[in-house]
This record gives C-alpha cells, sequence and structure tokens, in this order.
C-alpha cells in the first residue's frame, strides 16, 4: 500500500486493508510525498497502527520534511 505523508491512511485503504485480512495477503507500506506541507511520517504511523490495527516496523525512516527533507 502506498499512504501519502499528508493524508494518511484514506477509508479506501481501510477498505482493501479488511480484504487483505480477510484472505491473508502479506503487506508491505510505502508513505510518500514527504516534501509536501503538512508532511508527517509519525502520523501516518500511528493511523497504521489506530486504524488498521497494524503493528508496522519502520524498515527506513525519512530524514527530515516538508522542505527539509533530505532522505
Amino acid at each position: 500500500s502506498v499512504f501519502c505523508s499528508v493524508g494518511g491512511v484514506q477509508p479506501q485503504s481501510e477498505t482493501v486493508w479488511r480484504q487483505a485480512n480477510k484472505y491473508g495477503v502479506p503487506r508491505i507500506v510505502f508513505v510518500n510525498k514527504m516534501d509536501r506541507i503538512g508532511a508527517n511520517f509519525y502520523n501516518v504511523e500511528n493511523q497504521i497502527k489506530l486504524r488498521l490495527k497494524a503493528n508496522p516496523v519502520p524498515i527506513n525512516i525519512p530524514i527530515g520534511a516538508e522542505d527539509t527533507f533530505i532522505g
């Protein structure tokens, strides 16, 4: 799944996630648009925990956000 760092977890993502749970589909998540105003990686991570009832394990953590995003 790809989640926007500004918009976070959307309702349609919740629906798709439930279907993936139902059928035992493994998932990997990518958080994009970290250079946008309002970008917040940790907010998206928290939404994944709360709204999708998942346990995200960050493999890469972004350095900076918005205009200070460097990687």
